[in-house]
């Protein structure tokens, strides 16, 4: 049963005022805090006074607790919320290092394919020289033979 329910209700063998005739300290404490409709019987001569500063205390405390658990838990999920941050952040710089690796892969096979290209072009281009430049000699041997053919047959028939 909740505090104010406590306060609020008084069993049947009890009294107007508690077992006593006086109400609970602690009771008249949370009656206060609660807004309860019944407030407990004052007896002038009768109150403790010292229990209800006692019952005060402790609420306090039990208050001071809970606010430094809560301030705790506040800062807990701060450092939390700072850390996601930071791995966050951290995966985002390895992603953009990632993707420059990536591009400057991409160039550079970029550039051996043009390169490859380029030797295959030259490839082709030597192949034609060197073709050409047999079909040349051929022609330079055939000349020769047939320049040079007719004075070595002359001198060989003095």
């Amino acid at each position: 049963m909740s505090n104010a329910a406590r306060a609020a209700t008084v069993a049947p063998d009890d009294g107007p005022g508690g077992r006593d005739g006086r109400a609970d300290p602690v009771d008249r404490v949370v009656a206060l805090f609660s807004g309860a409709l019944r407030a407990p019987p004052r007896d002038a001569d009768g109150d403790d006074w010292s229990a209800s500063l006692t019952a005060v205390r402790g609420v306090a405390s039990q208050v001071r607790t809970l606010q430094t658990n809560a301030r705790d838990s506040i800062r807990e999920a701060q450092r939390s919320v700072r850390e996601a941050e930071t791995a966050v952040r951290a995966a985002e710089d390895r992603a953009e290092h990632a993707e420059g690796l990536l591009r400057a892969a991409v160039a550079r096979a970029e550039r051996a394919e043009e390169q490859a290209r380029a030797a295959a072009e030259r490839a082709e281009q030597a192949e034609a020289r060197t073709a050409e430049a047999r079909a040349w000699l051929r022609r330079m041997h055939e000349c020769m033979v047939s320049e040079f053919g007719a004075l070595s047959r002359g001198a060989a028939e003095p």
